[in-house]
Parts: structure tokens; C-alpha cells; sequence
């Protein structure tokens, strides 16, 4: 194991980061194309990257015109997930279904109304909550990801960097080291928080490749979880598509620099490494209906929930699978040996996004979204129409029947049984003001 205060980091550039990831292909049985080997019994490290409002279809890898080599790189040594899709159109609904395997909800009682939206319900847990004083947006008494693959033996070290995950949230919770990567230098207990040299700095990801890298070098274990958070993408959603694209492929740069350190730290052989987004993004699509922009929804399009899912080496499920965030929680768990106990409010096949304007299913080729205020109802054929461009609800009464059915069946089954606080905190609204939502909330469109 390398010691803590070992030389300064080796520079990689960015053809000789693609070249590392490329030897790492190069091991593998019919790395690129046609089958892939199955690494089998538990990894020794496993690596998540978690790269905020990505969509998929801005990676080459996926079909793109946007060069994304590192994360092509990753894929072709293991396995591209073409049907994976986000569990909610928010970071922390989306990373608290990722992190505890639960389906997220703000669902309250019944259909003209959700849980007021603020630090306590915006991870979308808090129907497991014991008390209305508790303030964490994580329950205590769910169990978290870190907290299972810790107690399997391995070191968990987490580098966020998007505020809605700062402590006190819970998302913390089973991690032996983490790090708050962001603009606050002060110290919360045993919690790191790295202070950025200024408010604007740009190339945001170097900064979270700097923190991460030395919290590895400080692991008290080879064996280790190691979750990375990078937000540069998100600081340029709704800035254009070319700016958009440039941002994801920086990205790609800081991914292939991070695990090309790693390899060079001896660190990849026996590594398990997954690569996904919380979210999507809008980028001024046109749909049946305007919707919301951004990733804000109300109702979530294609766009904004369609992300990717990159693992290498590959596991044993079909990379054309129906999956959700909520599901990387128990392949994380088999990654480490753990046998999990899967979630029974949906089935595996059926998305279900509680959001404050509307309630949105999706099962097979059909999705739909029901108004909650007027009770109107969308009805798309995914297959036919994948841009969301034509409501078929009235050409297909049996579906939405079918759909207005087992929305509410669910609806009830992930519902909160007690009233929130209905304010925002000062610290809540320092949150969305960092993350550029505090005046879409104050001033809704």
C-alpha cells in the first residue's frame, strides 16, 4: 500500500490516460465487441463514479458525436447498459434511491399535494422516518450503501461535490472518509470539507480528482469503496448544447486522469468500476407538452432520465436490461460479495417518479404522466415516438386505465403518513442558491 506522504502525483496527459485504459482493455477476453469475460466472486475494490446531469447520448461510446475516449475505453472493456434510466430528475432523490435501493417519493396522502420540498424530504425517504423532528434527509433508520460494503470489511471513502449531499443530509453515513468538495473551509466534525481557491474556479473536476486521490492515499485498506462525484457537466446544463458537450468531454478527461493515477498506484487490477449519472438534461427539446427546463421536470422526458451506465469488467446481467439507480445499490452489493434484499414497492420493469406536479410511470414501450392538479393524463409509446412529441391517452384508454391503476397502488404503498415542516432553511436556501435553484423555486414557471 502506498504511504500518505508519498511523492507528488505522476502528470498523465490526456492521450496517455486514454493509452492506460486502453492497456487495461487490452487484458480482457474480446475487450470492444462480442463477448466479455465475467469477472466471478467479490472484487477487491470497486470504484463508483457518479458524473452529475449526464445524459448518455453525449458519449461516443452511446452513438455521439461528442469524443468521450476514456469512458469509450471503459465500456469497451466491459459492459454499456442501453436501457438504464434515472430514478428521479433530481441529484438528491436520485443519489438517496442510489445510496439506500428504495424507490425516492414525495408522495403525501393523496394526489393534489406532495411533501413540502426541502432538506428533510428532498432525498425522497421521508416516509421511513420515526419522528416529524427528524431533521436528516437520510433516514437513521434506512441502511445506506457505504454502510453495508463497510461492514463487508472495505475501507469506503466518498468525494461529494453537488451541496444537496453536504452533511447534515446522511449521506455520509458509513463512509470511513468523507470529503466535501466545495467552497466552505469549515471542518464538521470528522467531515472534510475542501475549500475551492475561488468561488469561479473552472476546471471543477481537477479539484475532485486532487481530493479523492488523496483520500486514497490515505486508505487504511487496499481493499476499498470508492465513490467520486464530479459536477462540471451540471454547471452547464442549460447554457447550450455546445457548451454542454465541451463540459462532457472534460469530464472524460478527469475520468481517464483519475484512473489512470490509479493504475499507476497499482490500484486497478481487481477493480471493479461503474460509471453512471444521477440525471439528465433538457436542452430546449420539444415535447406533447413544454414541460419544465433543465432537469426540473414536471413532467421528466426522456432527456432528463435517459443516463448512462458504463461497468467494467462486465457482471452477469444482459446490458440491455430494464434498470434503475435504485438497482445499482444491490449490484454494488454483489460486487462485494453481499447477497441483497431487493425493494417490493415496484417491480423490476417499472419506473415510478413522484414529482410535484405530476405523478410519471413508466412500464415496457408505455409511459404516461397524470397531472395532479386537473387530473390530466399523458400517454406515450416509447417505441414509436421516443422524443414524447404525441399523447396517445386517447387511442389507448386500456393503458391509462391500467396506468392510473397502479400508479395509485403505488402511490400508497411509498406514501409519508405524517405532515413536514413547510419552510425552507437558511442553510437550505444557501444549498439552492450554490446550485442555481433557489430563484426557479421562488419563481416557478
Amino acid at each position: 500500500m502506498l504511504e500518505s506522504g508519498q511523492a507528488p502525483l505522476r502528470k498523465l496527459s490526456r492521450h496517455s490516460a486514454v493509452v492506460v485504459l486502453g492497456l487495461l482493455c487490452a487484458g480482457v477476453a474480446a475487450c470492444g465487441s462480442g463477448e466479455r469475460a465475467v469477472a466471478d466472486g467479490p472484487t477487491e475494490r470497486v470504484v463508483l463514479i457518479v458524473i452529475d446531469t449526464l445524459r448518455r447520448d453525449f458519449l461516443s461510446s452511446y452513438g455521439s458525436a461528442v469524443s468521450t475516449p476514456n469512458i469509450d475505453a471503459l465500456a469497451a472493456r466491459g459492459q454499456r447498459f442501453s436501457n438504464f434510466t434515472a430514478s428521479f430528475h433530481q441529484t438528491s432523490m436520485s443519489m438517496g434511491s442510489l445510496f439506500t435501493g428504495r424507490t425516492p417519493s414525495l408522495e403525501f396522502n393523496r394526489i393534489e399535494r406532495t411533501l413540502f420540498w426541502n432538506s428533510t424530504t428532498w432525498c425522497g425517504l421521508n416516509r421511513f422516518s420515526k419522528n416529524r423532528d427528524e431533521t436528516l434527509c437520510i433516514p437513521p433508520s434506512v441502511t445506506t450503501l457505504a454502510e453495508t460494503i463497510r461492514d463487508a470489511g472495505y475501507w469506503t471513502i466518498g468525494v461529494a461535490s453537488n451541496q444537496f449531499l453536504y452533511e447534515p443530509s446522511g449521506f455520509s453515513r458509513g463512509f470511513d472518509d468523507w470529503i466535501e468538495v466545495g467552497k466552505k473551509p469549515e471542518t464538521m466534525g470528522a467531515l472534510a470539507r475542501f475549500k475551492l481557491p475561488d468561488a469561479s474556479a473552472t476546471r471543477f473536476f481537477a479539484h475532485v480528482n486532487k481530493a479523492a486521490l488523496a483520500a486514497v492515499d490515505r486508505r487504511a485498506s487496499d481493499r476499498f469503496f470508492l465513490y467520486v462525484h464530479y459536477m462540471d457537466v451540471h454547471d452547464y446544463g442549460g447554457q447550450g448544447t455546445q457548451r454542454y458537450a465541451k463540459a462532457v468531454g472534460s469530464v472524460d478527461w478527469a475520468v481517464g486522469k483519475l484512473l489512470g493515477e490509479l493504475e499507476a498506484r497499482g490500484l486497478m487490477d481487481d477493480t471493479r468500476v461503474i460509471l453512471t449519472s444521477d440525471h439528465g438534461e433538457r436542452l430546449k427539446e420539444r415535447h406533447a407538452v413544454p414541460g419544465k427546463p433543465g432537469h426540473t421536470g414536471n413532467p421528466s422526458f426522456r432527456e432528463v432520465l435517459a443516463v448512462p451506465l458504463v461497468i467494467a469488467p462486465a457482471i452477469d446481467r444482459d446490458p440491455d436490461v430494464f434498470l434503475r439507480t435504485q438497482d445499482l445499490f444491490s449490484v454494488i452489493q454483489e460486487a462485494v460479495g453481499i447477497e441483497p434484499e431487493p425493494e417490493t414497492s415496484l417491480e423490476p420493469d417499472e419506473l415510478f417518479l413522484t414529482e410535484t406536479d405530476y405523478r410519471t410511470y413508466q412500464r415496457g414501450r408505455w409511459k404516461s404522466s397524470l397531472r395532479r392538479d386537473d387530473g390530466s393524463f399523458l400517454l406515450f409509446d416509447l417505441d414509436a415516438d421516443p422524443g414524447e412529441s404525441s399523447n396517445v391517452a386517447d387511442a389507448h384508454p386500456e393503458v391509462v386505465a391500467e396506468h392510473r391503476r397502479r400508479m395509485e397502488e403505488i402511490a400508497e404503498a411509498v406514501s409519508a403518513r405524517r405532515a413536514v415542516v413547510e419552510r425552507l432553511s437558511e442553510e437550505d436556501r444557501e444549498r439552492l442558491r450554490e446550485l442555481g435553484y433557489l430563484e426557479q423555486l421562488e419563481n416557478p414557471r
